[in-house]
């Protein structure tokens, strides 16, 4: 028993840290974001029309990740607010 509370444990790998930081509604608003950006990117690759740079990527990130991402997780905080009461 002693042999056990003197092992050293190993410091957290990076996803069990995120997996603590990201619970409930911002692990909603985050994948929301994720998927609004890639949805995103595809179009913009797909479509033959629209030029593919830096401050295109940059837009698509800030304006589909950033407005689905914030609306999922507001949304996903609502609920857990109402359940509580």
């Amino acid at each position: 028993m002693t042999e056990l509370k003197n092992q050293i444990t190993p410091p957290p790998t990076l996803i069990a840290r995120a997996r603590q930081i990201l619970r409930g509604p911002v692990l909603v608003g985050v994948i929301a974001a994720l998927i609004a950006i890639g949805l995103s990117v595809f179009g913009m690759i797909r479509n033959a029309e629209t030029t593919v740079n830096l401050n295109s990527l940059f837009l698509v990130v800030v304006l589909a990740g950033g407005s689905w991402g914030l609306i999922a997780w507001a949304i996903a905080t609502a609920a857990v607010e109402a359940g509580k009461d």
